[in-house]
C-alpha cells in the first residue's frame, strides 16, 4: 500500500483478468488521508492525482473512465500510455482522480450488492411465463428456462434460408460444437475439414471458426482450410 501513496502512475497489464481491485486501492491510496498528507507533507489544499493505465482486458476497465486503455501485447501503445500518463497536465490529472475516486468511493460493497439483488428481481419478473425443459442424461443433465413462443431450429427451414441468401457470415463453435466434449484435445476429423472446406469454396460464405484453443494450435488444425477465418483464444487472436 506504501507503494501506492507514492507511485506517480499505476499500470496494470493484465492479458486475462477477472474484477482485478489494484486500480481501486491505488485510488483510494492516493486519495489519502490527514496521517499520510502529514507524512508526505502535503497541506489540506493539495490536490491529489492518480494516473491509471489499464489493460483492456481487465473488468474494470469500463468503470474508470479516466483510464488510459492499452492493449497489453502491443508494447510500443504501452510506452506511449506510460510517457502519456506522466506528462499529462496537472489540472487533467486531478479531474481524472476526482472522478476515480467519487465512483470508487460510492461504489461499495452494499451498492453492488444491491444492484446484484435488483437484477436478480427483474431477471425473475416473466419467470412464470417460461417453460423449463429438461435436457440431456446423466450428469449432462439441465434444466433450460424457454418464453412460451420458444421453437425448435428445424433444418429444413435453415436450409431453405442457406438457399434463399446471397452473402453469408458463418460463425462455428469448434469446443463441444464441432467436435463433442469428449473429444475437445484432440484434432479435427478428416471429415471435419472436408465439411468446411465445403463451405468456404461457395464465394457467398465468410466463414469463421471460433475456439478457446491457441492460434498456433488451430494454426496446425486447420492448416488445409485456407479459406477458413479463424478466432483463436475466444477471438483474441484472429486469422
Amino acid at each position: 500500500m506504501a507503494y501506492y501513496v507514492v507511485a506517480e502512475c499505476c499500470l496494470v497489464t493484465a492479458v486475462r483478468d477477472g474484477m482485478n481491485l489494484i486500480p481501486y486501492e491505488y485510488v483510494i491510496a492516493r486519495q489519502g488521508n490527514e496521517r499520510i498528507d502529514s507524512i508526505l507533507g502535503l497541506g489540506p489544499a493539495s490536490r491529489k492525482k492518480s494516473m491509471l493505465v489499464v489493460s483492456e482486458f481487465i473488468g474494470c476497465s469500463p468503470s474508470l473512465s479516466g483510464a488510459i486503455r492499452v492493449n497489453p501485447w502491443n508494447i510500443d501503445s504501452v510506452a506511449d500510455a506510460m510517457d502519456y500518463a506522466l506528462e499529462m497536465p496537472e489540472g487533467e490529472k486531478v479531474l481524472r482522480h476526482e472522478k476515480h475516486h467519487r465512483y470508487v468511493s460510492t461504489h461499495d460493497v452494499g451498492y453492488w450488492a444491491n444492484s446484484f439483488l435488483q437484477d436478480l428481481e427483474r431477471i425473475c419478473l416473466d419467470h412464470n411465463r417460461r417453460r423449463c425443459w429438461g435436457i440431456g442424461f446423466g450428469l449432462k443433465f439441465r434444466v433450460v428456462a424457454l418464453d412460451p413462443n420458444f421453437k425448435k431450429l428445424a433444418v429444413e427451414h435453415l436450409v431453405l434460408a442457406y438457399r434463399r441468401t446471397k452473402k453469408r457470415v458463418i460463425l462455428l463453435d469448434y469446443d463441444g460444437t464441432l467436435m463433442p466434449q469428449t473429444s475437445l484435445g484432440k484434432s479435427p476429423t478428416s471429415r471435419t475439414i472436408d465439411m468446411l472446406n465445403s463451405l468456404c469454396r461457395d464465394r457467398n460464405n465468410m466463414v469463421f471458426l471460433v475456439s478457446a484453443k491457441s492460434r498456433m494450435t488451430l494454426n496446425e488444425w486447420f492448416l488445409p482450410c485456407e479459406s477458413l477465418g479463424l478466432a483463436a483464444e475466444h477471438g483474441c487472436f484472429l486469422r
